[in-house]
């Protein structure tokens, strides 16, 4: 990542924006990435592998997020997913429950609260997407881009574009 860690607060700190991220697990290890990344055959972009090595989950405040296509419309993080620490936020589970739900080089890193999910491009994919789970592809059918929205070209803009709800 290219912003400061702060242990005492978890928070991360680039550009004069702040993200906080609460409720995080124990650092993930190297050891644990290369595992998952082996076993799944995804390699997951460098500051994806620093969030994880520094939070390993959590949720983030602020949480919400706007799609690149459509400024007006968007969602917010309810939970980071974690390599294998948490019980219902486990990266490791979501990547079997959807794999084949998904297009292909993505994989779930977080949902919101109804159920959608934001992804990672994985491997020669890049950026970061929401799936609109109530516009997912039928039993049968291949997963295509129908479903899926643009948020950001990293990880790291990504969190650095985190906002509050503006009601």
């Amino acid at each position: 990542m290219n912003g400061c860690h702060n242990k005492n607060d978890g928070a991360i700190l680039k550009e004069n924006i702040m993200v906080d991220i609460v409720n995080y697990n124990s650092p993930a290890s190297n050891e644990e990435i290369i595992a998952f990344e082996k076993e799944t055959g995804v390699f997951f972009p460098e500051d994806y592998k620093s969030f994880l090595k520094a939070y390993n989950g959590g949720q983030p405040i602020p949480s919400a997020f706007s799609f690149l296509s459509k400024q007006e419309d968007g969602s917010a993080i309810d939970w980071f997913l974690s390599l294998g620490k948490d019980r219902y936020s486990n990266l490791r589970e979501y990547y079997e429950r959807y794999k084949g739900r998904l297009p292909e080089e993505m994989i779930p890193i977080a949902h919101d609260a109804g159920g959608n999910l934001v992804l990672i491009g994985v491997n020669e994919k890049q950026g970061i997407y929401f799936w609109d789970h109530e516009f997912e592809a039928e039993e049968g059918e291949v997963p295509d881009m129908s479903n899926v929205y643009t948020i950001s070209q990293s990880f790291t803009d990504f969190l650095n574009n985190l906002h509050e709800i503006e009601l």
